[in-house]
């Protein structure tokens, strides 16, 4: 299974970066291996086009707003939940090869989102982009 985690730095044991779209880092981890590649793209759409050329198979978020939830879904990637506090790359995979991360479906992806959208609010309601 080939997994994509959004990290805050270039480092192999960095935090998960809270923000999946707006990560400046993934870790992309295949068979124990970590690859760690910059996020070039704006926004989590852009982001879940980028994973999807590369074949990944599930992601391991905080948080993550509608949209790229609705592509992943409609892509038929895995989700699973992190947890909301600061956590270690390292430690997220050793919780996720127990089996110790939340599975997010339609049943609790509504509490990631509303925690999502209460921390940043939709930047294209009521105004204009010029």
């Amino acid at each position: 299974m080939k997994l994509a985690i959004p990290i805050k730095m270039n480092k192999e044991d960095s935090a998960v970066a809270p923000l999946f779209g707006k990560a400046k880092w993934f870790a992309i981890v295949e068979n124990e291996e970590v690859t760690i590649i910059p996020n070039n793209q704006t926004g989590g759409q852009a982001v879940m086009e980028l994973l999807n050329e590369m074949k990944i198979d599930a992601l391991l978020i905080q948080e993550m707003g509608v949209s790229p939830y609705a592509k992943a879904k409609e892509l038929g990637m895995m989700l699973y939940h992190t947890g909301f506090e600061r956590i270690l790359l390292s430690d997220v995979l050793e919780k996720f090869k127990n089996n110790d991360l939340e599975i997010l479906d339609d049943t609790n992806m509504d509490k990631i989102i509303k925690h999502h959208e209460k921390r940043h609010p939709r930047h294209d309601e009521g105004h204009a982009h010029h």
